[in-house]
């Protein structure tokens, strides 16, 4: 059963100091990029986008909405249903808080994760610094179901239509017509400008995909690059980034393997990251990475 905790369990201190962030913060900042020194002096680029309150998707949020608005004036309250320990709930919040709008995010708890952690979690603490409708679920499927209970009526049988005054966002904000995509491209060229990244012809960038929209654009913002992605999640989203890295010349699905776990302990020793996604990515970066290869970390866990 689905639990509303936008108001329970709030960790006042520091929601207040996310909120002081909030009201200073920058949509589209300069690429923030760490360097790393790996095994055999290889040095990695780390594109740390963790530093953002909202992660890599705080780039192109609000201007998504913007355009979603603009041919649905009517809409008050944006949704989105996620997991727990994601940031696009984060995102979808943020662009909200910044353009007036509501917004209700519908989460499922995470595996092997207690619900005092999850409570106390960046991830939460940010959701609540936004002003947004929290609820809590079992399963995804729980969380979905009820994300369209609360916003659909039954136009006929088995067959629903989203209330004017909604906006359901799909998994990762990408939509079917890929506005989020080349909107966040554009977004992440401005944000190369005068850093390594701009400077490199041909770079070969690792990260975690799950909906797969931000390894979309950075394939369209930085075409010559060769993409280096571990995907994660299962059903039509996995089908839909497989089928797009196979229509690619200069994308690379990596092998899942199983590391262990000498390869796959203290995988934040080198940088923060979220736990169980994006971490995944270090232990092949540490196999099979180059010299001046990058890391795109989209998000972090930690209050940085």
């Amino acid at each position: 059963m689905c639990e509303d905790i936008t108001n329970k369990y709030l960790c006042n201190d520091i929601i207040n100091i996310l909120k002081k962030k909030i009201k200073k913060n920058i949509d589209n900042p300069k690429l923030f990029i760490q360097e790393l020194l790996l095994s055999n002096n290889r040095n990695i680029h780390l594109i740390q986008d963790g530093v953002l309150l909202a992660g890599t998707k705080q780039r192109v949020v609000k201007l998504f909405l913007k355009s979603i608005i603009k041919e649905n004036p009517n809409i008050k309250t944006v949704l989105y249903s996620g997991f727990s320990n994601g940031f696009g709930a984060i995102a979808a919040a943020y662009g909200a808080y910044k353009l007036g709008l509501k917004c209700e995010v519908f989460l499922s708890k995470n595996a092997n994760t207690d619900n005092a952690d999850i409570y106390k979690s960046r991830q939460i603490n940010t959701l609540h610094a936004l002003d947004a409708k929290i609820y809590l679920c079992p399963t995804y499927k729980e969380a979905r179901a009820l994300e369209y209970k609360n916003s659909t009526i039954e136009i006929g049988k088995k067959v629903w239509k989203t209330l004017p005054e909604y906006y359901i966002s799909p998994m990762g904000l990408n939509d079917d017509n890929e506005i989020m995509i080349h909107l966040l491209a554009k977004q992440m060229i401005k944000a190369s400008k005068n850093t390594i990244l701009e400077n490199i012809i041909n770079p070969r960038i690792w990260l975690v995909t799950g909906s797969g929209g931000i390894a979309m654009a950075i394939s369209k913002a930085f075409p010559n690059a060769k993409l280096f992605i571990l995907m994660t999640g299962g059903g039509k989203y996995k089908k839909k980034v497989f089928d797009w890295a196979q229509s690619e010349k200069n994308i690379f699905i990596i092998k899942d393997e199983i590391f262990t776990n000498e390869n796959s302990q203290n995988k934040n020793v080198y940088y923060s990251s979220v736990k169980n996604y994006d971490d995944l990515i270090l232990p092949y970066v540490k196999k099979y990475a180059l010299k001046d290869d990058f890391i795109w970390n989209i998000a972090s866990d930690d209050f940085i």
